[in-house]
């Protein structure tokens, strides 16, 4: 698996996480979308869940989220 930083900026140093919290919620505005549903934590969702889709082993996603416990396993959602 390629590891690489999803959102960075041009030099390649990578978006801190409050950076795009308040990216994230201007979009939504800008949108007029509600950010109380909207978080920067359904990226992390979504991510565990594709990888899990994929079927990755726990090996496998736990570095991919910088999880260093099985605690990804409550954000997979699989309908």
């Amino acid at each position: 698996m390629v590891q690489a930083t999803l959102f960075a900026y041009i030099d390649g140093s990578p978006m801190l996480r409050k950076e795009f919290d308040s990216s994230l919620r201007s979009l939504l505005a800008f949108c007029g979308l509600s950010s109380r549903v909207f978080k920067e934590h359904n990226f992390r969702i979504g991510a565990a869940t594709s990888a899990a889709l994929r079927v990755e082993s726990g090996a496998q996603i736990r570095p991919a989220g910088r999880w260093a416990s099985d605690a990804f396993r409550k954000d997979i959602r699989i309908a």
